[in-house]
């Protein structure tokens, strides 16, 4: 235990550590987790726990070949895109959201004058 509700967990191995970073979010008793790699020593008060990436889904993915564009600007909405996965019939971008921040309950995102 490093503070109040903060803790330091050490892995024996670098592939564990990539599981548990990789598989982010975890939540425990419907209360997000946030992990942040430490590679140097820092003091408590220099630990900054205010984003994690989630996976958001879009159901009808955009009509165009090119789909990156609009992909990229719907994540920049929410703090970045950190990469994206295009299927036949829907998207998922993982994004670095701020927990900090309100989640919006939807954007509009407008393609040409006609279709949004």
């Amino acid at each position: 235990m490093a503070g109040q509700n903060l803790f330091l967990i050490v892995f024996d191995l670098e592939e564990d550590l990539e599981m548990i970073m990789e598989g982010r979010p975890w939540l425990f008793r419907k209360s997000i987790i946030l992990f942040n790699r430490i590679i140097l020593a820092v003091e408590r008060d220099q630990i900054s726990l205010t984003s994690s990436p989630f996976w958001i889904k879009i159901d009808s993915c955009l009509l165009e070949s090119d789909k990156k564009d609009p992909l990229h600007a719907i994540g920049a909405t929410f703090g970045g895109v950190l990469r994206y996965e295009i299927n036949e019939d829907s998207c998922r971008l993982r994004i670095n959201l701020d927990v900090q921040k309100p989640l919006c309950r939807g954007i509009f995102v407008f393609i040409d004058n006609a279709n949004k």
